[in-house]
């Protein structure tokens, strides 16, 4: 039996409660690529090359044929709405999260009202990242009912060639050099010994878990998404000004 490990590259499988390996084919292989089918979404990420999955990435993680929008406002909506409808959500409480995340984004690169006055009477342009509303695709893409094979410490198949435990986190972000997992619980995960086992295995690989709770949700809105995640998700436009400025990587996807 050839095993073979392929380091720094990953295929998360996305947007499916369950999930199995054999879903994803490899259907042929030539002498500049190897070609991979699955019926379920997935992404491919090189963890070498530091690039983070961003929403202007949309096409190339849904290779479907899109309509084309006029502005960056409905090109948000639609996005929203084609994760929420194509991804499997559990509750409706990973639907207000998605809600919450995608206007807080937007939320960040639109000017306030102090803004509007100041700018607007003196006649002068808006500072970064407020002069452009198409930054807002620089955010990070959310992956719904994300999936990874982890190893236990504690199993005795610690040291096996794969891992062979495969989770589902209700939320999954790729920053460029890390996995952010956020999991949306009600009171019925607190305390729950499988939540505990599935985030020290999570932790050990290098993933940095996120936990809100649906009560937070409601009370606290786009809050939860500034103070608790890192700021490689809400400062998504930071050092993105001259890059930007001579590429326009903040362009629509569509």
């Amino acid at each position: 039996m050839i095993r073979l490990k392929i380091a720094d590259h990953l295929i998360v499988p996305f947007g499916r409660p369950k999930w199995s390996i054999e879903r994803i084919k490899i259907v042929g292989v030539s002498t500049d690529a190897t070609f991979i089918e699955s019926d379920t979404p997935l992404v491919y990420i090189n963890k070498s090359e530091n690039n983070a999955l961003k929403l202007s990435n949309f096409c190339s993680v849904f290779p479907e044929k899109f309509p084309f929008f006029n502005n960056a406002e409905d090109s948000l909506s639609f996005i929203k709405r084609h994760l929420k409808e194509t991804c499997n959500l559990d509750t409706d409480f990973e639907r207000r999260f998605l809600d919450l995340y995608f206007s807080y984004c937007m939320n960040s690169i639109t000017p306030a009202e102090w803004e509007l006055e100041h700018y607007g009477i003196n006649n002068l342009p808006f500072p970064f990242p407020k002069n452009d509303v198409n930054i807002v695709f620089q955010a990070l893409m959310p992956l719904p009912q994300a999936h990874l094979y982890l190893l236990n410490p504690l199993d005795d198949n610690f040291f096996s060639f794969i891992p062979k435990n495969m989770v589902k986190v209700d939320f999954a972000f790729w920053t460029g050099k890390e996995i952010v997992a956020v999991e949306i619980d009600g009171s019925s995960h607190i305390g729950n010994e499988s939540h505990v086992t599935k985030d020290r295995m999570l932790m050990r690989a290098g993933v940095k878990v996120i936990h809100i709770l649906n009560s937070e949700l409601s009370k606290y809105g786009e809050k939860v998404i500034e103070k608790l995640f890192p700021k490689t998700i809400t400062d998504f436009w930071k050092d993105q000004e001259k890059e930007i400025a001579w590429n326009p990587l903040g362009a629509s996807p569509f």
